[in-house]
């Protein structure tokens, strides 16, 4: 399991706040935002728009930002995007809340799923593999949070399903999400379901059939 590579970004406070500074930052070429944690003031902060959004589009979802900055009070931190919000109509960032982070202290963060191997359910018996959940919470270090988790269906039949339970994690990396949830199954095809009971309907009907069916009269 591979640890999330940090992504190292300029940041600057920002001075000019409420309405009037988000639009002068984003004038300017900004995406104005927060930087806070629940034991520190928030800082009000701005990123360049290019520069982000290039990292936003190579970026996972349990990315780590470094941030670089001239200020004391950012720079070196570390950081997790924890809202974005756009423009939908004209696809532009407008706003980003960063959560820093601590070194000493654990979060509490989703992290993707990604499924390796070939299901023999699927190669050999027609199975649909069905992708259930695309992410999984964990709770961690900063240092252990890990770029996503693996899922190894290399054993998974027909009809079978791998849980939360059964991922298997780095030392020091808990899982936080409901253990019995699905994350992938191999299912019967509905044609191939159709099918079989098709083919039964007949044989578990023959019994009624033949109790039905006039008896013929004895020969004299």
């Amino acid at each position: 399991m591979k640890v999330v590579e940090s992504f190292t970004i300029e940041v600057t406070e920002r001075q000019s706040l409420g309405k009037s500074g988000c639009n002068r930052a984003r004038r300017e070429g900004f995406i104005p935002g927060v930087a806070y944690h629940r034991a520190d003031k928030p800082v009000a902060v701005q990123v360049p728009y290019k520069e982000f959004t290039l990292m936003a589009k190579k970026a996972r979802l349990s990315q780590v930002f470094t941030f670089k900055s001239e200020s004391s009070a950012l720079n070196g931190k570390s950081a997790i995007v924890k809202e974005i919000q756009q423009d939908y109509l004209k696809g532009k960032v407008l706003h980003v809340d960063f959560q820093t982070l601590r070194d000493d202290e654990e979060i509490t963060i989703e992290v993707p799923v990604r499924v390796v191997g070939e299901a023999p359910g699927v190669k050999l018996d027609g199975g649909v593999l069905t992708l259930v959940t695309h992410e999984v919470e964990v709770t961690c270090l900063p240092k252990n949070i890990p770029s996503e988790v693996e899922v190894d269906i290399s054993s998974l039949g027909l009809g079978q399903s791998i849980h939360a339970s059964d991922l298997k994690f780095a030392a020091g990396v808990t899982l936080t999400d409901d253990p019995h949830e699905t994350i992938v199954s191999v299912i019967i095809p509905r044609a191939v379901e159709e099918a079989t009971a098709g083919a039964a309907a007949p044989a578990a009907g023959a019994p009624a059939a033949a109790a039905a069916a006039p008896a013929k009269a004895p020969s004299k």
